[in-house]
């Protein structure tokens, strides 16, 4: 007889720290009711109301599809998974501690930190519920953690504090850092932790889609930093930089596979590699870094934080261990990488001097029925002009950056074509453009 798994809601779940209720969502996995004796470890994940049910864009993470199909495929343990929805416009206070670096006054939104009541009501509330209703392996070494965005930065927060609850850490597309879409200020959201803790795997992830709200250069930052305190890079702490990929569910879902086999199975044999990053760079000008992706037959992938580039000619470049291009006189060179019995390489032109941002003109025409002077995004507020009724704002972006957007109201209204499909746009800062837009309709 074939099993299958189940999606359990428990509902006004009260926590005392926070004074507010919530539901909860629980997989259980396809053998759980079938082997009574058998105890199982727990991935906890915030935002769960979008975990196993699509979210207001009509995304999901389908973390129950990606478990049910590793456990299927033999690839990972079975586990249970709770699901731990936010409370909506309480969720940056939340998800926000009150720690020595975390600049919380200058983010984009005004908050009220409750990260540390947060993390007793899933510590002294939740977990202890879960221990005691489900079948779990209660142990540090069998628990983990995993969020994005603000859930990737409190999933890091909790995680570092509390080792002794959580041994395993998935911090997706992460919020480091707040950046200001018009004057660009960088300011730090994150706590920089002085001590190696006990914990044994760190998944930590972005896209290069995400634009300035997850920027790659931030969670760079803070895996060097972890690094830096002794966790070993590319076993306990594996790291992701995923090419094309933005801040969505759909694509988290993507990739949610891999932290899944980090922390509860096997990665099996490596099977392709790949190198990428900017094929031209400036003695003047932006850091450039490679980014050598090793892919697993398990369908497991990570970009390596360490390991040896050869340079064909060492008098144009030299790459350092972690993939940083120091450029030294100008001309073309190969670089290579080896992972196993993998080969890749990219050739690199070595020029004088890159411009560190380049200058976006975004222009957007609106149909008539758009009210009068209503405030308009397209990833960048825009400004309004009343003489012929278009939007429109010009920005100095930092080169490299990507970004997937829609044209969107303040009212919640966005762009959709002729069949009323959501316009989805990309966008890649590579030299000074301008950006005309023409919605068609609105939502």
């Amino acid at each position: 007889m074939k099993h299958s798994s189940s999606i359990l809601r428990i509902e006004n779940f009260h926590s005392g720290y926070l004074d507010n209720k919530r539901e909860l969502f629980v997989y259980l996995p396809p053998g759980y009711h079938h082997d009574k004796s058998k105890r199982y470890p727990v991935l906890y994940m915030h935002d769960g109301q979008n975990i196993f049910h699509p979210a207001f864009n009509g995304y999901s993470w389908n973390v129950h599809v990606a478990v049910d199909q590793l456990i299927a495929d033999q690839i990972i343990e079975e586990i249970i998974v709770v699901g731990i929805p936010n409370m909506g416009q309480e969720r940056a206070d939340e998800f926000t501690h009150d720690m020595e670096g975390i600049l919380h006054q200058a983010d984009k939104v005004p908050i009220r930190p409750r990260g540390e009541r947060y993390e007793q009501f899933i510590i002294d509330e939740v977990k202890p519920y879960i221990d005691a209703v489900f079948r779990t392996k209660t142990e540090p070494e069998h628990t983990a953690l995993m969020g994005s965005s603000r859930g990737g930065q409190v999933t890091y927060h909790i995680g570092l504090r509390r080792p002794d609850v959580f041994s395993m850490l998935g911090i997706v597309s992460p919020y480091f850092y707040c950046v200001d879409p018009t004057t660009q200020e960088e300011v730090p959201m994150y706590h920089s932790f002085a001590v190696k803790q006990p914990i044994a795997k760190i998944w930590m992830d972005l896209g290069s889609s995400e634009g300035l709200l997850v920027m790659e250069k931030h969670v760079r930052e803070v895996a060097e930093k972890l690094l830096n305190l002794g966790y070993e890079a590319d076993d306990e702490l594996v790291y992701l930089y995923e090419p094309e990929a933005a801040h969505v569910e759909k694509d988290w879902a993507a990739r949610v596979a891999a932290p899944l086999i980090h922390f509860f199975g096997n990665k099996g044999k490596a099977c392709s590699l790949t190198l990428h990053g900017s094929e031209e760079i400036g003695i003047v000008g932006p850091q450039c870094r490679l980014n050598p992706i090793v892919e697993f037959d398990t369908g497991f992938k990570l970009s390596l934080l360490r390991t040896a580039y050869q340079v064909e000619d060492e008098r144009i470049a030299e790459v350092r261990d972690d993939g940083t291009i120091i450029p030294l006189q100008e001309g073309e060179t190969k670089v290579t990488v080896q992972y196993d019995d993998l080969e890749a390489a990219i050739t690199i032109r070595v020029i004088a001097e890159i411009k560190a941002h380049i200058t976006l003109d975004i222009v957007v025409h609106v149909p008539p029925n758009t009210p009068e002077d209503i405030k308009l995004y397209a990833w960048f507020p825009l400004n309004y002009n009343p003489s012929n009724r278009t939007y429109s704002n010009r920005l100095q972006i930092p080169l490299h950056t990507e970004w997937v957007f829609q044209v969107s109201r303040e009212d919640g209204i966005v762009e959709v074509d002729a069949a009323g499909n959501t316009v989805e746009r990309r966008y890649k800062a590579l030299v000074d453009s301008k950006l005309e837009i023409y919605v068609e309709r609105w939502s």
